[in-house]
């Protein structure tokens, strides 16, 4: 679990199917100790399970990534100079408990990071 860990929710704010959150780096998390040292950058990973764990928030229920694509990483996050993130999900529910989810992430006002895939209820 990354939230409450390495980042910090400052706001929640949900919708039907929708949740936007102002997350906070935790720039002392050990993760930076290897990503790395002396120019930290948060890492791709850890925004994807960002997604996914604001993803069952969003669908209400437990889910797991079964596709995924596009997911872009436009710009790094520094979590020294810029360590806010202000992440958007969206979920939309498909046939068979599957919800097709949209995430955008900024961070200093431009966008950051992209998702778009593809969970499964459990």
């Amino acid at each position: 679990m990354l939230l409450n860990d390495l980042f910090l929710v400052d706001k929640w704010q949900g919708g039907h199917n929708k949740l936007t959150a102002c997350l906070r780096v935790q720039v002392a998390h050990p993760i930076f100790n290897g990503h790395f040292p002396g120019r930290p950058v948060v890492p791709g990973a850890c925004l994807v399970q960002l997604v996914e764990e604001m993803s069952v928030t969003a669908a209400g229920r437990q889910v797991r990534l079964i596709r995924a694509g596009p997911i872009k990483f436009i710009a790094m996050i520094d979590p020294f100079r810029d360590g806010v993130i202000e992440m958007t999900v969206t979920a939309k529910e498909l046939d068979a408990g599957e919800w097709q989810v949209t995430a955008d992430a900024t961070n200093a006002g431009a966008t950051c990071f992209r998702f778009k895939g593809v969970f499964r209820g459990e």
